[in-house]
């Protein structure tokens, strides 16, 4: 029987890893940002809007006496002084290795981010791009210009999108409208990736940055032993000869 039950929740793990993150920007009088998972839709602006809309209700403040706040203060200052300065990595590199080793270090993590953002981009799907527009102009040759400005900039850019990831569905109607009757601005855009996609390629990210990150504490380390034994022999070839 317990074997039946991991077998479901494999079953559901695999299922919700497989099931794809869509998101959904539209435009038709009204800007929609839409977002979910799987079947799973949320207008977020909706939910931005419900959230922020409401002002927080303030807590009211407790009047401290005048002995409270002066336990307060030491305990304060004693915090402080407990407090030690973490070990930045960036910091260090600056401080052994100069400025060099620093710029070294972020075109490494410029490449990493590089890299993280290409495998992005790969398993990017854009399921459906729709624009409907009406070019209208003061007269009628203005509106010619207009119209072939629209298409001339619009298509190219449908081409360099779909270079980068895969575009399954497009359907451009740009109308010229000579007579001002047309009232159609409607754009519309779906994109979808695989939640196992965004997983694997932030795994990948997050291990070669630690990768990174452990091999600049242990370069740091050695520059420090190096330059505390250079130390260690000044003062010992100080001691002999006072």
């Amino acid at each position: 029987m317990w074997w039946k039950i991991l077998l479901i929740i494999f079953a559901l793990i695999m299922l919700f890893l497989c099931s794809s993150i869509h998101i959904i920007i539209s435009y038709d009088g009204e800007f929609k940002l839409i977002a979910g998972l799987g079947l799973i839709r949320l207008n977020v602006l909706k939910l931005v809007s419900k959230f922020t809309g409401k002002p927080k209700k303030e807590k009211p403040k407790k009047e401290e006496t005048k002995e409270e706040q002066k336990e307060e203060e030491p305990k304060k200052e004693e915090e402080k002084e407990d407090a030690k300065p973490k070990s930045n990595v960036f910091k260090e590199v600056i401080e052994l290795r100069g400025f060099d080793g620093a710029i070294d270090l972020l075109s490494e993590f410029a490449s990493l981010l590089a890299k993280f953002g290409h495998g992005l981009f790969k398993h990017f799907i854009i399921r459906k791009i729709a624009v409907e527009y009406a070019v209208c102009g003061k007269d009628a040759a203005n509106t010619a210009l207009k119209f072939g400005a629209v298409n001339a900039s619009i298509y190219p850019l449908i081409g360099k999108i779909s270079t980068h990831s895969p575009v399954k569905k497009t359907n451009i109607n740009i109308y010229a409208d000579y007579l001002g009757q047309i009232e159609k601005q409607s754009v519309y855009i779906h994109m979808s990736y695989r939640l196992i996609s965004l997983i694997a390629v932030a795994l990948g990210a997050l291990g070669d940055f630690l990768k990174i990150m452990k091999r600049e504490k242990s370069i740091n380390a050695r520059i420090k032993a190096r330059s505390a034994a250079k130390r260690q022999r000044a003062q010992a070839q100080a001691t002999e000869q006072a």
